[in-house]
């Protein structure tokens, strides 16, 4: 997620009045994806944490209560994700009136054949960037092509452009997700296309392919709308366990990565054992 968001800052310092839309439009995406992640995991880190998360010394309690209202600060998530949607149909509905290929907002992959997934997945195939991207791209199309289809039918029937889209509020949100969830894959790709062969790359590799299953075993559209059969969805399942045994021994340089000052950290963070001691004077 730090690559997408570092690929939004570096498209709005260079802006022009074209991509405005695109920055609009991911700059929503990703607020609410970033921000959901954010509480999530806080949650998490609170729970492995015991009753050290508990500890107000150790400010997981603060940081959530400080980011829990970001899920509604500018903008209410859900309708955020929903202003994506319309967005990405208006692209869709665009393109079909105009008989011309998709061009913005990275559907350009609307105008290849659809995607198509093996019907085993191996580790190597589960690892490969590009069934990665092919199984985004597929989930993408495919809830953008339902999404526009329903809401059409709901016109058809006589409801308003605008009622039509809150009746078909669950295809937007899982279109949504999808159109972020790509987005931020693709620039993973990107920055590790740009890297020499070597540890630095292989450890980008693991993490990248950890994010992509991660979304595919979390989101349920790909069981729901057939992207991954159960037996597919049951390998994914046994890979994301390797990844995290093949990760463990990065873990603290990935986390170390991110420069984060040690003011800013707890005692947790140290020598928690020494923290949490006292000295005979204070027994």
């Amino acid at each position: 997620m730090s690559f997408a968001a570092n690929y939004l800052k570096r498209i709005y310092v260079k802006r022009t009045p074209e991509a405005n839309k695109t920055i609009h439009v991911l700059s929503s995406a990703f607020k609410a994806e970033f921000s959901w992640h954010n509480m999530r995991t806080l949650q998490e880190c609170r729970e492995a944490c015991g009753g050290q998360g508990l500890k107000t010394e150790n400010r997981v309690g603060h940081l959530k209560s400080e980011h829990d209202v970001q899920s509604t600060f500018e903008g209410d998530n859900n309708v955020l994700m929903q202003q994506v949607s319309k967005a990405i149909i208006a692209e869709y509905v665009a393109a079909q009136r105009r008989k011309k290929p998709f061009k913005g907002l990275g559907l350009e992959h609307m105008n290849d054949p659809s995607p198509v997934i093996p019907p085993h997945l191996t580790s190597t195939i589960l690892r490969s960037n590009q069934f990665q991207t092919a199984i985004f791209c597929l989930r993408e199309r495919d809830l953008l092509i339902r999404f526009a289809a329903e809401v059409s039918q709901h016109q058809t029937r006589g409801e308003s452009k605008e009622y039509a889209f809150i009746l078909s509020y669950q295809l937007a949100e899982d279109l949504a997700r999808a159109f972020t969830e790509k987005a931020i894959l693709q620039t993973v790709i990107e920055t590790e296309m740009t890297l020499s062969d070597g540890p630095l790359k292989n450890v980008l590799g693991l993490l990248r392919s950890m994010y992509a299953l991660v979304s595919m075993e979390e989101d349920s559209s790909f069981l729901r709308y057939g992207f991954l059969s159960t037996e597919n969805a049951a390998d994914v399942r046994k890979e994301v366990t390797k990844l995290c045994s093949e990760l463990r021994p990065h873990a603290l340089s990935v986390v170390s990565s991110f420069g984060i000052p040690d003011a800013f950290l707890s005692p947790i963070a140290f020598d928690w054992i020494a923290a949490n001691s006292w000295s005979p004077s204070q027994q």
